[in-house]
């Protein structure tokens, strides 16, 4: 009897032990979430690392820490936040605390704990934590997927609550869910530095050249290629005499005025601005993206900038201001085009006889109007109606060039041949959150671009074709779409930003509430 007793008085034992570790393990599992849900609201790195670091501290139940981060270029391992180390890290103080256990920890990818650094024989060769009066150690790598971001590291010291080997599984949870913020966070910095450079170029060089550009990184090589494509000159007439008018403040807001008109007619017709020099216009069409159509939208567009500037002329003669008038040449054929200079600066242009010829076709133009060569003209004929100049001599050029005067041209659609899209989609910067069948947990995401029956998906989590999503995110219009399900149609690696996945995705079971806030984005007003 008093063994069957005993017997049961363990099992009774054990099994209260099984219970307090399962409502640990509950509330565990439910502080994770929490934190999960709460790191995944914070977009910017630098306050999310802070918020890593509190939430760390808070979770696990420590009096101090650091969070190591690798140098995303070098490799190389750096404090970027810490508690209670007698550091400020916003003063760029040398930090003396010590990180030998946190590399370790990193390189190795196995986490360290210690309930008493004074009696382990391991801690004897980190003279930092010797020398400090940290007690209890805990720290794990910080791993998003099969790559190593940093470490974290957090003690006690003598006298406070210890550290319980239980922990580590804790702790490597939280360090994994960090790590997808982390990453995230990166992701979406990365994009919005994308948005912002592209911007930036956007108000110099065409969509193609910007995407060009990009595409190569952060080092432009220098160099070219040949190809085919149109170049378009224009120049002012007059200029001396309207200068002459005007205060160089006048002068300089006048002709702002004139080339912001001349830039959108270029920017409308898939061209890019090579440059404005003095009261002179260059613009390239076709390069370094080809397009067959590339002499139509430089003659179209040449057509746009005289009809803007006899616009604008009207409009500053009635406010009693001085006027010119310009005109247009264009030329089409093979030039080197790409990025010439030296490394410290450096244009994208083109160079070679075509250039030369096109600038010639400026210079005998007649004032208000555009001429082109014979190179153009072979190619623009069929839907142009122009005037033939006859051939004529024309400066460095040993025969004769037969010269156009277009007077109208209507250029085939740039989609003509393609498949067109049975809904609208519109391009977007859109921050989604969503969730993945047999995938627990939120995943973030960038919704490039939007329709109302497809999305495109960009992630730093991959996903499997045929899969279903669910995705939550807000639209510029104010809507909110909630919970749409959407089916995956095609999934790929981001070429042009290693790390990341492209997914495509097909909405099914819109709701009307869903379908009305896209609807107000995706489609123009009535």
């Amino acid at each position: 009897m008093v063994t069957r007793l005993s017997a049961l008085g363990d099992t009774f034992v054990e099994a209260k032990r099984q219970v307090t570790a399962l409502r640990r393990t509950e509330g565990d599992l439910e502080t994770l979430l929490e934190v999960s849900n709460a790191l995944n609201q914070e977009h910017e790195l630098a306050p999310l690392l802070e918020r890593v670091m509190d939430y760390a501290i808070q979770t696990l139940r420590a009096e101090r820490g650091f969070l190591m981060l690798k140098d995303e270029a070098t490799g190389a391992l750096a404090v970027s936040v810490a508690r209670g180390m007698g550091e400020d890290l916003a003063e760029g103080d040398a930090k003396e605390f010590s990180t030998g256990i946190a590399s370790q920890a990193a390189a190795s990818g196995v986490p360290f704990f210690t309930a008493n650094s004074k009696g382990d024989d391991r801690v004897s060769g980190f003279a930092s934590v010797m020398k400090s009066d940290a007690r209890a150690i805990l720290c794990v790598p910080v791993n998003y997927k099969d790559r190593n971001l940093g470490t974290l590291y957090l003690d006690n010291r003598a006298g406070a609550a210890g550290f319980s080997e239980d922990l580590i599984r804790l702790a490597l949870s939280f360090a994994g869910a960090a790590a997808g913020a982390i990453e995230n966070a990166r992701l979406y910095e990365n994009i919005e530095e994308e948005t912002q450079k592209r911007a930036n170029l956007s108000r110099y060089l065409s969509p193609a050249v910007v995407d060009d550009i990009l595409n190569q990184g952060q080092e432009l090589a220098l160099g070219g290629s040949t190809v085919e494509c149109s170049v378009l000159f224009s120049d002012v007439s007059g200029f001396t005499t309207f200068s002459e008018r005007l205060s160089p403040g006048e002068l300089v807001s006048l002709l702002n005025e004139y080339f912001t008109r001349m830039a959108d007619a270029i920017f409308e017709n898939m061209g890019s601005l090579d440059k404005f020099s003095g009261d002179a216009t260059r613009a390239i069409f076709g390069a370094p993206v080809y397009d067959p159509n590339h002499a139509a939208y430089a003659v179209n567009a040449g057509l746009a900038m005289l009809r803007e500037c006899n616009a604008l002329m009207t409009k500053w003669e009635s406010e009693g201001k001085p006027t010119f008038r310009m005109r247009v040449g264009v030329n089409s054929g093979p030039v080197v085009a790409g990025n010439l200079g030296s490394p410290q600066r450096m244009d994208y242009t083109v160079i070679g006889d075509t250039v030369n010829l096109a600038q010639r076709m400026e210079g005998i133009s007649e004032i208000g109007s555009i001429a082109v060569s014979q190179f153009t003209w072979e190619i623009i004929k069929e839907f142009a109606v122009g005037e033939d100049r006859g051939p004529i001599k024309v400066k460095g050029k040993t025969d004769e060039i037969r010269v156009f005067q277009v007077q109208s041209i209507t250029p085939p659609a740039r989609d003509a041949g393609q498949i067109k899209r049975t809904t609208p989609r519109v391009e977007a910067e859109l921050f989604a959150i969503y969730s993945q069948d047999g995938q627990s947990g939120t995943r973030q995401g960038i919704i490039r671009d939007l329709s109302a029956g497809g999305i495109m998906l960009q992630s730093s989590f991959p996903a499997d074709k045929d899969n279903f999503v669910y995705l939550n995110f807000t639209l510029p219009t104010g809507g909110q779409v909630k919970a749409q399900a959407a089916r995956v149609v095609r999934f790929s690696e981001d070429e042009d930003s290693p790390g990341s996945y492209r997914i495509n995705l097909q909405l099914i079971e819109i709701s009307e509430e869903n379908a009305q806030a896209i609807a107000g984005f995706v489609l123009p007003p009535s």
